[in-house]
């Protein structure tokens, strides 16, 4: 695959069939979150929502809530699964003090 494999496809999400069961797969992060939808096993798209690096972290996490619910209403999941959450730094100097 050419390119940057996490840049969103665009094509769009297709309807949901009503014998279909589609799985919306997350890895989640203030930043960039990653996501998979699967019909079905199918992997039918893909993509990231990213927030600016210079809002306060509230702020990234409040506009990743309302991707997420604006996700959820428009590609109707049966189920959701998010990856582990990691924390990767905390504050200027990457400690926990």
């Amino acid at each position: 695959m050419a390119g940057d494999p996490y840049k969103v496809k665009k094509n769009k999400v297709p309807q949901k069939d009503e014998n279909t069961t589609r799985i919306l797969a997350l890895d989640a992060a203030t930043g960039i979150t990653g996501y998979a939808i699967y019909d079905d096993k199918r992997l039918i798209s893909y993509g990231t929502f990213k927030t600016s690096a210079i809002l306060p972290t509230a702020e990234r996490i409040n506009n990743v809530k309302n991707w997420l619910k604006a996700a959820l209403k428009e590609w109707e999941p049966d189920f959701v699964g998010v990856e582990n959450i990691q924390l990767q730094s905390y504050g200027p100097n990457k400690s926990q003090t």
